[in-house]
């Protein structure tokens, strides 16, 4: 049977005080080598040069053909002439080159190991300035390294030269609170559809999830971005979750299908109607790229006003202050508000069969916490404005598999409604006041004149009352 190895390094204070803090480094390190398991964990003054390598000396003569080895560091780094170094407890900043740990040498360590695969992890931000010295690791080492590796792969919590932010009612830097939460099961949208977290669901679930986090716990402006160097050997397993998720056969609305959930609404309008259009323009003929800019111009005030509606809402109904809520339009008729519960955006498009007409269409999604929407606040912004739930699939869904499913035992209560090419499908139910359209990008749950929320509510309770037709729902990855 494969093993996995850990070696979890963690150091909030060295010895030499010109390293400055990294907080809740070593708290951190101690909750990942738990997570993980079979842990070696080295915690500020017992991670001294000596001691790591030491043991990943001993990982190296354990570890055999088909295991894993994890390596987590958190702390500080630095670079010189193209090389990178993980600054130890011991390490002097007046001798760096000689007391810091090798980046290059580590990796090479690590791959000379019999161990299948190797996953470094890295929360290392940008330090205290040395002389003759960069205050990070050097990025373009980083993916020299890993590219030529044939097992190995990082997962970089931030770029070189940025800061790895902390908040400290997260009690761990902001990347490694998710990572914790992938490891341990509480983020289900960070592993496969058979319930294991690879290098790569991990790198795809912080870089959706970090940008959300930090709009919630920092003010405007602070940005972070997640790296993968090695990307050949991503899908290196760090653990395997299924027993804990009871993953199997994915479902058609398994989080590793979806590639997100938004509530919408479309309603149409004229282009001569829009507040930047003028008698003396002319309508477009055809949907051309041009044409859609030149409308696209022509809605900047309607975008803008749309917005600053809903501004003004969100701050009367949930306290938001001004550097919570970010807006922004763009030059392709978007419109953009992002606060830390939701993301709204409006689009405009022109009809392609008729463009002197357009469509607008609104939506709200990125929830951080789905109880927002049982909460007054969603009540009171959005109402009765949408009249869609949308789950958007990542990957394409094989409808006529499903159809055939459905109709091999049909059930009592439930219409079908195929279309020829079996490209997509509509449901009908008795007693479920909507339908739902399948289609291999896209579940629409549409509804009538039910509150927004209700929307949910609607499917949820289809869930509940059809659950033999629910358990139906089962496709292949």
């Amino acid at each position: 049977m494969a093993d996995r190895w850990v070696l979890s390094v963690g150091i909030d204070k060295s010895l030499d005080p010109n390293w400055g803090a990294v907080p809740y480094a070593e708290s951190a390190a101690g909750e990942i080598a738990k997570a993980l398991g079979n842990s070696a964990m080295l915690l500020g003054s017992q991670a001294t040069k000596a001691v790591v390598e030491s043991k990943l000396r001993k990982i190296k003569k354990s570890a055999k053909s088909g295991d894993t080895v994890v390596v987590w560091f958190a702390g500080r780094g630095l670079s010189k002439g193209g090389r990178g170094y993980l600054a130890a407890w011991d390490t002097q900043t007046d001798d760096p080159t000689e007391t810091a740990l090798s980046v290059r040498d580590l990796l090479k360590d690590l791959s000379a190991t019999k161990a299948s695969h190797v996953i470094v992890l890295l929360d290392v931000g940008v330090g205290p300035e040395l002389a003759g010295f960069d205050s990070h690791l050097d990025e373009r080492e980083l993916e020299s390294l890993f590219a030529d590796s044939a097992k190995a792969v990082c997962v970089s919590t931030c770029t070189p030269g940025e800061e790895s932010t902390a908040a400290g009612n997260l009690k761990a830097s902001t990347a490694t609170r998710l990572i914790l939460d992938a490891l341990t099961g509480q983020a289900r949208k960070a592993a496969t559809t058979v319930g294991t977290v690879t290098a790569l669901t991990l790198y795809q679930y912080l870089t959706d999830e970090l940008p959300r986090s930090l709009r919630k716990h920092f003010d405007h402006g602070v940005s972070q971005t997640t790296r993968l160097y090695g990307e050949q050997n991503a899908t290196a397993i760090l653990i395997d979750l299924a027993p804990l998720l009871g993953a199997g056969n994915s479902t058609l609305l398994d989080p590793e299908r979806l590639k997100r959930v938004v509530f919408r609404t479309e309603s149409g309008g004229r282009v001569k109607e829009l507040s930047g259009f003028r008698k003396s323009f002319q309508l477009p003929e055809i949907a051309t790229p041009s044409a859609r800019k030149f409308i696209a111009k022509c809605a900047t005030d309607d975008l803008r006003e749309d917005l600053n509606r809903l501004y003004g809402s969100a701050r009367e109904h949930l306290g938001y202050k001004r550097k919570d809520i970010d807006t922004a339009v763009d030059a392709e008729g978007i419109g953009t508000l992002r606060t830390p519960d939701f993301e709204y955006t409006i689009r405009l498009t022109l009809d392609t069969d008729d463009p002197t007409q357009v469509t607008w269409r609104r939506e709200v999604g990125a929830f951080s916490d789905p109880g927002f929407l049982r909460g007054p606040g969603f009540k009171s912004l959005f109402g009765t404005l949408f009249d869609q739930l949308v789950f958007e699939f990542d990957q394409p869904v094989d409808v006529e598999a499903w159809i055939d499913r459905l109709e091999d035992k049909p059930q009592t209560g439930v219409k079908l409604h195929v279309e020829s090419d079996g490209s997509a499908c509509e449901i009908t139910l008795a007693g479920f006041n909507g339908r739902m359209r399948i289609e291999r990008a896209a579940l629409t749950v549409r509804g009538r004149g039910h509150d927004s929320a209700g929307l949910l509510d609607q499917f949820l309770a289809f869930l509940r009352n059809f659950g033999s037709l629910g358990e139906r729902l089962k496709l292949k990855a």
